[in-house]
């Protein structure tokens, strides 16, 4: 029970289990605390090393932390024109695939964390 309030006390959205990394073993993503004002998006693979990946996410936390419910193409933040103007945007597309776990909030931001084989990259789909 305790858990649980602490849970309801911070606003963080609960852990998501999948297989983010498709290697057909469950994998748990959860936010957590790092330091006094920042957060990490920590992912736990199933089939991976002890020691957990983790994501910066600076001073917010997402409240959108699921899995995909089906492979699809989406345009990137940067193809749709959101950072620098001055920078080149490297991927146009990203394809997400059904299981990749996706995060962000659900007034600005969604984000896909896609395993590469060796590191979870995030490509940012809206900003």
């Amino acid at each position: 029970m305790l858990p649980l309030i602490l849970l309801l006390a911070t606003g963080l959205p609960a852990s998501v289990s999948g297989d983010f990394d498709h290697d057909g073993k469950p994998d748990v993503a959860a936010v957590q605390r790092d330091g006094g004002e920042a957060y990490v998006l920590s992912i736990k693979r199933g089939g991976g090393a002890e020691t957990p990946a983790r994501i910066r996410l600076g001073k917010g936390f997402p409240d959108i932390l699921t899995a995909a419910q089906a492979k699809s193409v989406e345009a990137t933040a940067c193809a749709k024109g959101a950072g620098p103007r001055d920078a080149p945007c490297p991927d146009k597309v990203v394809t997400v695939e059904k299981g990749d776990l996706l995060f962000g909030t659900a007034e600005a931001s969604l984000a896909v964390a896609k395993w590469d084989g060796r590191a979870f990259r995030v490509t940012w789909i809206s900003d």
